[in-house]
């Protein structure tokens, strides 16, 4: 298993790129600030195309002041080139690991 670790800014971007065919295991969304709470959004996008809303996994979900969300539940495969992006709706507040191996 491996780790991959981004600060989510304002700016849509990417976050992962799977090399190969894999799959996200857990999604981790730390709310790093103490004292503001803050949303992400996350889209999975498969190779060659961009994130919109047909590709969306998680919209605004708020995760509050020093608080961790967690997606553990489901696994998600990837293509290789397949990208996560993500946005959050303020900068210097979340982060993103997620645990993924290679199939």
């Amino acid at each position: 298993m491996s780790l991959q670790s981004s600060n989510i800014s304002t700016t849509t971007s990417s976050v992962y790129s799977s090399s190969g065919s894999t799959a996200a295991l857990t999604f981790y969304f730390a709310n790093y600030s103490t004292t503001t709470n803050a949303t992400f959004s996350l889209w999975a996008v498969s190779s060659g195309n961009s994130p919109s809303n047909i590709n969306v996994l998680y919209s605004n979900v708020t995760v509050l002041a020093g608080d961790t969300y967690v997606a553990d539940s489901e696994r998600l495969f990837l293509e290789n080139g397949d990208e996560l992006y993500a946005r959050a709706n303020a900068n210097n507040a979340i982060s993103m690991t997620l645990t993924f191996t290679t199939v």
